[in-house]
């Protein structure tokens, strides 16, 4: 079973592409660190025409993060609150997130932040 799982796992990575790394892209996560059971918001600086601006923690199972723009402040965001669950373990962690325009490969930004 763990030989399959491992398999799996190894496809999907395989299968994954992450675009173009994003040097110009900045990524703001307050508060830091980040709390379990109380909202966090993400900002990032990605370009307004953006199609969809779009994040994930890399970690099994993690749902995408919808990011929402806000014109008047020039910034896509996402507000939510990471809930109390046996699945979820104070540590840290990976968040990734990538804007998408057009045809274009995907501009990405990583940073690391710390679940307590």
């Amino acid at each position: 079973m763990r030989l399959l799982f491992l398999l799996f796992l190894t496809l999907l990575t395989g299968c994954a592409t992450f675009g173009i790394r994003d040097e110009s892209l900045e990524l703001q996560i307050t508060p830091m660190p980040i709390y379990r059971g109380k909202p966090a918001i993400a900002k990032i600086n990605a370009p307004l025409e953006a199609d969809k601006v779009v994040g994930v923690v890399e970690t099994f199972g993690s749902p995408e993060l919808i990011f929402r723009k806000n014109e008047n402040a020039g910034i896509w965001y996402f507000k939510g609150t990471i809930p109390f669950s046996p699945w979820v373990n104070p540590g840290t962690y990976t968040v990734r997130v990538a804007y998408y325009k057009g045809a274009a490969k995907p501009h990405y930004t990583e940073m690391k932040v710390e679940l307590k």
